[in-house]
């Protein structure tokens, strides 16, 4: 008797096919084999072939009477098929099969058509509801300003930590401010607390406040930014180097946050009138030395408080000289512990 391997010695589609269609040994093996079963009525399953890839003839007829779905396996005994039952059941499996294709494709068109017709839609939604650009040239970084701010119809914001463009540029900026605000358009701008020690500046920025352009001067802010009603702003794409390239960004959901920082920044800014008030009346600290010295605090170094502010590095280095003569601090870290312990004198770097 020959012994009839199992279900797991025998997966289908293994070595001894190719492609599907068994070779004519493996052909003449199996029908071998399927005649003796009708002929004996069918053998026990005495035992497993250990390897079917041995090029052993039985082990190939059995995998290809198992593929063709000529012998089956009932009570531990291995029986011949009828060629008609196993072709019947062959259909059946084909049938199944197709079925089962028809419906995962019917699931598929359901899925592909609520995806790219309800959720796709959905999701580009909010997409298109943020944007950002990021400009280089120099002309087309002008034109997008410009055309922004003609858009405007609610408000224009402006922020601007130093250093100073060209006083030439901020007189010809002046004009196009005046347009805007004739358009019944909200003006605001953030300037340094530094621009009144030029002469220039500080005659810059009264003229703006007698244009009808709201002003705050702060000791230092953040980044440059315009802001343009609550759709849109302009960021400086390298804080350090504000010339180089310009961020745009678009849309409702980044605006927000712009916007916070923007107010926070306003609210603590002083007007023209309190910051001159407050500059004239500090003797001896300006109100530059006392950003320098705030700065100087945080841990910044010279040449970094001297490019937050656009100053020479060498205004930086006399401000803080002159706090350490004032606290008679023989270095910086002595004179951060002095300043530290004197309360009275450390009011005098704080904006109320």
């Amino acid at each position: 008797m020959l012994p009839v391997p199992s279900e797991d010695a025998c997966p289908k589609g293994q070595a001894g096919t190719s492609g599907g269609v068994s070779s004519q040994r493996d052909e003449d093996a199996a029908l071998a084999l399927y005649e003796m079963l009708r002929t004996s009525g069918g053998v026990p399953e005495a035992g497993r072939y250990p390897d079917l890839d041995t090029g052993d003839p039985h082990g190939r007829g059995w995998r290809r009477l198992r593929e063709l779905g000529l012998v089956q396996v009932r009570d531990g005994v291995a029986e011949a098929v009828d060629p008609d039952a196993a072709l019947a059941r062959a259909m059946d499996d084909y049938q199944a099969n197709a079925a089962e294709q028809l419906r995962s494709g019917v699931r598929l068109q359901r899925v592909t058509e609520a995806l790219l017709s309800v959720y796709r839609p959905s999701v580009q939604r909010e997409i298109s509801q943020v944007a950002v650009e990021f400009v280089t040239d120099p002309r087309r970084k002008q034109r997008t300003r410009l055309d922004l701010t003609d858009a405007a119809r609610e408000s224009c914001s402006s922020m601007h930590p130093g250093p100073m463009p060209p006083i030439e540029v901020l007189e010809a900026s002046l004009e196009h401010d005046r347009t805007i605000m004739a358009r019944g358009v909200r003006s605001r701008a953030i300037y340094p607390m530094s621009c009144l020690h030029s002469p220039k500046y500080a005659r810059y920025l009264h003229d703006l406040a007698d244009a009808g352009v709201e002003l705050r001067l702060v000791d230092h802010a953040p980044f440059d930014m315009l802001t343009f009603d609550e759709n849109a702003a302009v960021l400086a794409a390298f804080p350090d180097r504000p010339s180089d390239a310009i961020i745009v960004i678009r849309g409702a959901a980044l605006m927000l946050s712009f916007q916070a920082v923007y107010e926070d920044c306003w609210l603590r800014g002083l007007t023209l009138a309190r910051a001159s008030a407050t500059s004239a009346d500090d003797s001896e600290i300006t109100a530059q030395e006392r950003v320098i010295i705030r700065l100087m605090a945080s841990g910044l170094s010279d040449d970094q408080i001297a490019r937050k502010l656009g100053v020479h590095r060498r205004t930086v280095q006399r401000a803080i000289a002159k706090l350490m003569e004032r606290l008679n601090a023989s270095s910086r870290f002595e004179a951060g512990l002095k300043l530290a312990g004197d309360a009275e004198f450390a009011k005098t770097f704080v904006v109320q």
